[in-house]
């Protein structure tokens, strides 16, 4: 019996790997946390009445953890289609 290969199955595969390598990255964790770092040190040293400027600087540290959670994602996602499969 010959097992039926998905063609999408493969590309996630390799794009789980590739988020999987990411994440995993010292040279990325390094750049991720200092730039997250950086924004939290100038949240801290805004001015109390500067509350747009706040907003502004939440709004990227906030976009940093989705851009993180998509690689994440890719890797669940693979996860998922191999537990479906197997079952």
């Amino acid at each position: 019996m010959s097992e039926v290969i998905d063609p999408d199955m493969g590309d996630l595969a390799t794009k789980a790997q590739a988020a999987s390598n990411m994440m995993n990255s010292a040279v990325f964790n390094e750049a991720f946390q200092l730039m997250n770092q950086n924004i939290v040190d100038q949240i801290i040293q805004t001015p109390p009445e500067a509350s747009q400027e706040r907003e502004r600087l939440y709004s990227m540290y906030k976009s940093g953890q989705l851009f993180v959670q998509q690689f994440l994602s890719i890797i669940n996602d693979l996860n998922l289609r191999q537990q479906q499969e197997g079952a």
